[in-house]
């Protein structure tokens, strides 16, 4: 039987009147009041202990931090942050735009002037064109010392087994370079120096991300070998093959 009494338990017990006598007097004849008063306060002790274990947990955390806070770095302000981001970024973005750039340029500049020496070759060379050389000692010397800045440069450079059989002063991709003619007596090449001198700053940067060791390549039918060492560039043309080309390419450069 349901006891009148029982839905207002709980509002006498959270007011304080169910200390009162009548509460305590009617809580001694009526056992569903009693159990109901035993559930809120069971309840009571659940909440009040949650409450007090979150307010250590609170305490704990609080501690936390504040020995976090002591311990940290100096604060740093999100804004310096960011332009220390900002100004890596670009400085990295500068760097990969000029080295692209670079490379790019090397790789055109190379081929118009492999090209040029290519055109040369069968001109002047393959084709007999009618051609002031220089073929004394002393006069390709001479000339050695004016466009590549040493004398001595087309002796060392010579390939093996051959020997020169004149130079003269040409233009390749507007630039000028000492053609060297040599031929071993059945087959003739062509080899061609300059001396990277006066150059603008913007170009010797560009350079540093230019591929300069030695490489071969075909041409027209002919192979072309290109290497840069000490400021002085050399471009060889033959009709041997691209490893051959390449080996003296590479021997070359290591006498200049």
């Amino acid at each position: 039987m349901n006891c009148t009494y029982s839905d207002q338990v709980t509002d006498a017990y959270l007011s304080g009147e169910i200390e009162g006598p009548e509460w305590r007097t009617h809580l001694g004849k009526c056992p569903e009041c009693a159990a109901k008063l035993a559930a809120e306060s069971d309840f009571d002790l659940v909440i009040k202990h949650a409450v007090n274990e979150e307010r250590l947990q609170t305490r704990q955390l609080e501690a936390h931090v504040r020995n976090a806070i002591r311990n940290s770095s100096p604060w740093k302000s999100p804004v310096m942050v960011l332009v220390r981001y900002s100004v890596a970024a670009t400085v990295i973005f500068a760097t990969l735009l000029v080295a692209t750039f670079g490379y790019a340029k090397g790789r055109m500049d190379l081929s118009a002037t492999c090209g040029d020496a290519v055109d040369d070759h069968q001109e002047e060379v393959i084709g007999k064109a009618p051609r002031k050389w220089k073929v004394d000692d002393k006069d390709v010397q001479a000339l050695a010392q004016r466009v590549v800045g040493d004398p001595q440069a087309p002796q060392r450079v010579a390939p093996a087994g051959y020997h020169l059989v004149g130079a003269r002063v040409c233009v390749l991709h507007g630039k000028r370079y000492m053609h060297l003619d040599y031929s071993d007596g059945m087959n003739q090449v062509s080899l061609f120096l300059r001396h990277q001198d006066n150059q603008r700053f913007t170009t010797r940067v560009l350079s540093w991300f230019q591929n300069n060791s030695p490489a071969a390549q075909k041409v027209d039918g002919l192979t072309v070998g290109s290497v840069q060492k000490h400021d002085i560039a050399l471009v060889l043309v033959s009709a041997s093959s691209v490893p051959e080309v390449e080996k003296v390419v590479k021997e070359a450069g290591s006498r200049l």
